[in-house]
């Protein structure tokens, strides 16, 4: 059975499923991301400035220990003079511990003398690669490598005496350094957190129109196309969400022509023009049942009532008729005055597309009486029930101007000659489509019948239910139809 609600069948989509968006069962927002990761940035900006920084310092640090070293060392090396001349180690060495003292950033002093001799003073470390690199030179020079290493050569009156090397201590680098360290992490983590605040402000006034739009567009995609966004500020956000109301809007209108159009058109051809935006249909033979049911006495009805009463009553006939040929898989074809046209296996195929069909005459009947309208006569009004299945064409019919999309055939006709054949109340049908139906009907013979167009004699029939599964699916189907509140154990006892 397909499902009734409202009214309308329920047409499925011929279109490719989409798969589902796979979320997360956890996510970050777009605010902590910015924020994230402009912290990240700027601490990578600050570190990358620390190190240029420390280095400009330290060069300038540098520049003034070589200042206060060629100083110190033309000093020591003006000292040494006459204790080297007179050869006196100990006055050379008394001079040097002097020198030490009243300089407290030189660590220690070596000298080496034109002999080859090498003393030490202090604590210079390691000083086998100091010695590999002394040089005689007139003037103060640095040796190279980490160590603070400065070197001159001693002379007097031009004969070389000694090559003196004095090493600096770099601990007052070591403290400035540290004392750097400690003021730019702290300008770090100050500059880090505002800037990351200021980011998080920045982002969650940016977000914020975004998770509006999202929670607009889970809105959108459930149906709900009344949601308007307000639209602020000159960006493109602004243009996003503006031409999100302007997308509500359209789909708005889409869905209320699609309501219009569904209820003159024929369901197949609306879903695929606003689902798939393709009217073209192809024609192709199919097979149908074909449900025919007009009104008995209609001239007569139509006569004796106002305009006003007459598709009063119609309307509300066929209100409740639509519903059952819906709810048992059929569609209405078309409304031609006072008869209705059903078509079952298309647009929706289905296998039991001719035991539904009777049933659905049989409910349209028993619906019919519930209503209990009476012409002047006193008379119920009763609708003749034809029913025939068979191979139809199916397609566009009609000029390029103006087209209806339907079925024609013979088995169109002998659906249409098979109501005619009833005096009302009376479902008819020809011999070959009742033995179609299954279990649960009863066949009554009432001849055989010429149609026009078709060689072959027609025996018809009028079918009746007999089973109470089948008037109990019926009867269910006739309350569906006129809204009445079923109990849950009705429901599952009918299935």
């Amino acid at each position: 059975m397909n499902k009734f609600d409202m009214g309308m069948t329920e047409i499925e989509d011929g279109g490719q499923e989409q798969p589902a968006a796979v979320r997360l069962p956890w996510r970050i927002p777009i605010r902590w991301r910015w924020a994230m990761l402009v912290g990240f940035a700027v601490a990578i900006a600050v570190v990358v400035l620390f190190f240029i920084i420390l280095d400009i310092e330290r060069d300038a640090w540098l520049q003034s220990q070589a200042s206060q070293a060629a100083l110190q060392v033309d000093r020591l090396s003006d000292e040494l003079k006459l204790p080297l001349l007179s050869g006196s180690s100990v006055e050379t060495g008394l001079v040097v511990q002097k020198f030490l003292e009243k300089v407290p950033a030189v660590s220690g002093a070596l000298i080496r003398h034109v002999s080859g001799r090498v003393d030490q003073y202090g604590e210079p470390g390691a000083v086998d690669g100091v010695l590999k690199s002394l040089i005689d030179t007139s003037q103060v020079q640095r040796l190279p490598g980490r160590a603070l290493w400065y070197t001159r050569s001693v002379s007097y009156a031009g004969t070389p005496l000694a090559v003196v090397a004095v090493c600096f201590s770099s601990q007052e680098w070591d403290v400035i350094a540290g004392k750097l360290v400690i003021k730019i992490s702290i300008a770090a983590v100050v500059v880090v957190l505002l800037s990351t605040v200021l980011v998080f402000w920045v982002a969650s006034r940016m977000s914020r129109p975004i998770e509006l739009l999202a929670g607009a567009a889970r809105k959108v995609a459930d149906g709900d196309y009344t949601v308007r966004l307000p639209v602020s500020g000159n960006d493109e956000i602004s243009d996003a969400v503006s031409q999100f109301n302007v997308m509500t809007r359209e789909l708005a209108h889409k869905e209320e022509l699609r309501a219009v159009f569904g209820r003159y058109l024929n369901p197949k051809l609306v879903s695929d023009v606003f689902d798939g935006g393709d009217a073209v249909v192809e024609s192709h033979r199919q097979e149908i049942s074909v449900l025919f049911a007009d009104m008995v006495h209609f001239t007569s009805f139509s006569e004796s009532h106002e305009t006003e009463e007459v598709v009063r009553v119609l309307n509300k006939h066929f209100e409740v008729f639509h519903r059952v040929v819906a709810y048992f898989g059929g569609h209405v074809d078309k409304y031609i005055g006072d008869a209705l046209m059903g078509v079952f296996n298309h647009p929706v195929n289905d296998a039991a597309h001719v035991r539904h069909a009777a049933m659905a005459a049989l409910a349209i009947d028993m619906a019919c009486m519930r209503l209990g309208v009476r012409q002047k006569s006193g008379e119920p009004i009763a609708f003749r029930l034809g029913l025939n299945c068979g191979q139809a064409i199916v397609g566009n019919i009609g000029a390029a101007q103006r087209l209806e999309y339907t079925v024609i055939g013979d088995a169109v006709n002998v659906a249409s000659r098979m109501g005619g054949l009833g005096s009302g109340r009376q479902l008819l049908m020809p011999r070959e489509t009742f033995e179609r139906l299954g279990a649960g009907f009863t066949f009554t013979a009432v001849g055989e019948c010429e149609i026009k167009g078709i060689s072959r004699r027609i025996e018809a029939g009028v079918v009746t239910a007999e089973s109470d599964a089948v008037l109990k699916m019926i009867a269910f189907a006739v309350d569906l139809a006129f809204g009445c509140d079923l109990s849950e154990d009705r429901r599952h006892s009918i299935g």
